[in-house]
C-alpha cells in the first residue's frame, strides 16, 4: 500500500474537516435549525391567535348542527375541548416550546462539533415539548410531535458513531 504525507485517516472522528464532515449530521442540524425556528414562530403566532380560536368556536356548534355533519359531533367535540385547553394554557405551551426548541437548537449546534452531550441535550429537549402537550391538551394534540421526535432521535442515533466525548 502506498502511503503519502497528504493522505486523512478517515476513520478518526477528528479528521472530519471541510468536505469531509459527515453528509448525514449536516442535513439533520439544518432541519433541526430551520424546524427548531420554525416551532417558535409557530408558537408565539399560536399564542396570540388562539384567543381567536375560541372565539370561533360559537359558529363551529351552528356548523356541528348541520344534518349532513351529524357523524363529525365527536370530531368538533374534541376539537373544542382541545382549543380551550391550548387556550387556557397558552402561557405554559409558548414559554416551554421555546425553551424546548432553543435547547435542541444549542444539542444540534453541540452534535456540530461532534459532541455526544449533544445528542442527550437535544434528545431530552426533543421528547419534552410534545410531552408536555400531552400531558397539557390531551394525547391527538401531542402525537405529530412525538412522531418527529422519535424520528430525528433515531436518525441522530444512526450518527452516533461521529461523536466524541
Amino acid at each position: 500500500m502506498n502511503t503519502t504525507d497528504n493522505q486523512k485517516d478517515y476513520l478518526q472522528p477528528h479528521a472530519y474537516t471541510g468536505d469531509n464532515f459527515p453528509q448525514g449530521i449536516k442535513v439533520l442540524c439544518i432541519l433541526t435549525y430551520v424546524g427548531s425556528g420554525l416551532q417558535i414562530l409557530g408558537s408565539v403566532f399560536n399564542y396570540f391567535m388562539i384567543a381567536y380560536s375560541v372565539k370561533q368556536l360559537e359558529s363551529m356548534k351552528d356548523i356541528e348542527k348541520q344534518p349532513a355533519l351529524k357523524g363529525m359531533s365527536s370530531f368538533f367535540k374534541w376539537s373544542a375541548e382541545s382549543t380551550l385547553k391550548q387556550y387556557e394554557y397558552r402561557s405554559v405551551l409558548l414559554i416551554v416550546s421555546v425553551i424546548c426548541a432553543g435547547l435542541c437548537i444549542y444539542g444540534a449546534m453541540q452534535m456540530r462539533k461532534l459532541k455526544k452531550q449533544g445528542f442527550v441535550i437535544y434528545s431530552i429537549a426533543e421528547f419534552a415539548f410534545p410531552l408536555v402537550t400531552t400531558v397539557l391538551v390531551g394525547f391527538v394534540s401531542g402525537v405529530f410531535g412525538l412522531f418527529i421526535a422519535v424520528l430525528f432521535v433515531i436518525l441522530y442515533a444512526t450518527q452516533r458513531r461521529h461523536f466524541t466525548n
